[in-house]
């Protein structure tokens, strides 16, 4: 009967071990998770017009993304987007570069529009990205994709007049 007993305990002991959350970081596309939507805001809009693609971050407990470690390009490169427009983030010492501004929890980076009439079709925003296990690693510049869709007939109508991208003809 105690043979029996102690293998029980050995048994729910070896469950719950198997059963405890590994210490193991998650891999960079389960920490860091991204999306992306379509936006377009009249000028009457709360926070007045807007259009473009809004990319959101959902980070998971215990990671950041660095904010100037982020890079988008939009493809088929036909399709023009400005400047990536970012919050300021929350400035910190870090471990592994020192002072920089990172994002936890929710972000959200909207790519204006440089265009005003966008063709229909699928368009995929390639980010390059890099983040951190909270005071346990850091990973390299990881790549990550997501997809939007510009309906038939999209128009973003009376646009500012902006300067192209650098690189680009006038």
């Amino acid at each position: 009967m105690r043979r029996l007993a102690l293998l029980a305990a050995a048994a729910l002991a070896g469950a719950c071990l198997a059963a405890a959350p590994a210490d193991e970081p998650l891999d960079p596309d389960k920490a860091f998770v991204p999306t992306a939507r379509l936006v377009a805001t009249l000028p009457s809009a709360p926070g007045g017009e807007r259009h473009g693609i809004d990319v959101e971050y959902r980070i998971e407990p215990g990671y950041y993304l660095y904010r100037n470690r982020l890079r988008f390009e939009v493809t088929p490169p036909a399709f023009l987007v400005g400047p990536p427009e970012m919050p300021k983030g929350i400035e910190i010492d870090d471990p592994f570069l020192g002072k920089s501004a990172i994002f936890r929890d929710r972000v959200t980076i909207h790519l204006p529009f440089a265009v005003s009439i966008a063709k229909p079709g699928r368009y995929k925003v390639k980010i390059t990205a890099q983040g951190c296990a909270e005071e346990r690693l850091c990973y390299s510049p990881f790549p990550q994709e997501v997809v939007v869709n510009i309906p038939p007939g999209y128009r973003v109508m009376d646009l500012p007049a902006q300067e192209p991208p650098r690189g680009l003809p006038r």
